[in-house]
Order: structure tokens, then sequence, then C-alpha cells
């Protein structure tokens, strides 16, 4: 995967410190690299001040709108309170109290905010903590920067993200059991679409709109914290809130 980004990070901040080129290319248009579909509002909170001015830089660069960023948990409440972001990246563990706890906190005040879990290692325990506070989103500081920014994108856009290098603990009983029931309708869609069936034969099948068999797949994928349909369609398989038909042929 080449450098994580903590290294990119510190490495674009020392750069951008350093003399200009003659001749820059000319700066991106909001929300044009990488494919984001709009300009985000975004907070960081991360007490590694080289790695917070760093990612700063980056996420800049890269056509988010970086409103504010904060090292502990104090200043970070009132960043929030101030700047109105629709993402905040919170490192979980900060000088001041827990990342997680700080999670609960602002989506307590800004319960549409999107909070990004920020972490350096996939530790079963706080990621248990962290499936319980509300967080939309789980990225690993050894990650990339296109990892980052597509963990913005998709909660920006009310969806949920998840380090694909943390599916181990994910999808394990325990973490797992957080997760809310899906409703019987959900059941039966996901059921459907773990057989195969695509969105318009489900949609005839059980007589809704296509429409409506996809808004029923957005919430299930927002309500098991997936990344994607097959990702929620695995969740909901290891939960046993579905099951695969024994009494298929198998060609």
């Amino acid at each position: 995967m080449g450098r994580s980004l903590q290294n990119s990070a510190r490495s674009f901040r020392d750069s951008s410190r350093g003399a200009r080129p003659a001749r820059p290319d000319p700066p991106p248009a909001p929300g044009a690299v990488y494919g984001s579909p709009l300009m985000t509002k975004l907070v960081i909170v991360d007490d590694h001040e080289a790695l917070r001015e760093g990612l700063v830089a980056l996420l800049q660069h890269g056509g988010v709108e970086v409103v504010g960023a904060a090292g502990n948990v104090a200043a970070g409440v009132d960043l929030v309170d101030h700047a109105e972001p629709d993402v905040a990246i919170v490192d979980i563990q900060l000088p001041d109290g827990s990342g997680i706890d700080l999670t609960r906190e602002l989506l307590a005040r800004r319960p549409d905010l999107g909070v990004i879990l920020y972490t350096g290692d996939a530790d079963a325990e706080l990621l248990y903590d962290g499936l319980d506070s509300g967080a939309r989103g789980y990225a690993l500081k050894a990650g990339s920067m296109d990892e980052l920014m597509a963990a913005i994108e998709r909660v920006a856009g009310g969806g949920s993200y998840v380090d694909p290098r943390l599916d181990r603990i994910l999808l394990s009983p325990r973490a797992t059991a957080h997760v809310p029931q899906l409703s019987p309708r959900e059941r039966e869609i996901m059921h459907l679409m773990a057989e195969g069936m695509t969105a318009e034969a489900i949609g005839d099948k059980i007589t809704v709109s296509v429409e409506t068999v996809r808004t029923h797949v957005r919430n299930v994928i927002r309500k098991l914290q997936a990344r994607n349909r097959v990702h929620a369609i695995a969740i909901a398989l290891e939960r046993g809130e579905i099951a695969l038909d024994s009494t298929r042929d198998e060609r």
C-alpha cells in the first residue's frame, strides 16, 4: 500500500513549509479530487500536532473544507459547537479523555454529525466501545489517504465506513451483538439479496418499488455499520439475521 497516512501527513506538512515550486499546479476545485460529490466541512481532533497539521494540509489539498482542528476533548467540544462541521475525525486516545466519550458527547449535541473514530491500532476492546458510541466511521492511521477520503465521503453522505482490516473483529459474535436487529422486512430483503436476487427482482417478488427496496438496503447498511451491501450481507449472515436457503439446487 506504500507509506502510511501518518508518514504522508508528516511529509506533506514538512514539504509545505519549504520553498514553493516555480510553477505550482493550480489548486483542485472543491470536491474534484477523489471523486468527492460534495464539499464537506470537517474538523479534526487529534493530540499529535505534526500528524494533525499534516492531515489538515492533505485533506485541504484533496478538496475537503477543514474548518478547524483541536488537540483534546475540551477543545474538540468547543470546536464542533462553533464550527458546525458535517464530519469530525476523532482520535480514540486523547490527553484529557477518550475519543469515544467525546463522540458520545458530540452526538448528544449534534445527532446529525458524522464521526469517524481514528485509531492507531485495531484494539478489540476499544472497537467494541466504539460500536456503542454512535460513530459512523472507523479508520486506521496506518491506512492510505485514499482510504481516509473514502471514509469521509461515505460518512458525509449518511453512510458508514469500516477499515477492511477491522473486518475480523467486526464480524466476531461479540462485536455484532452490539448492532441493532433488523426488521422483518429488512431481513426478508437481505435474505433475497443474499440468494442473488437483484433489487428489481426483489421488488417484483414482494410487490414494492425498486426504490423502496434500495431504501431498505441503505437502512440496513447504516444500521449494521457496513461498508457496502456485500459487507452488510456478511454481517447479517454472521449474526444469524438471515440464512441461505439450504434447499437451493447446487449446480
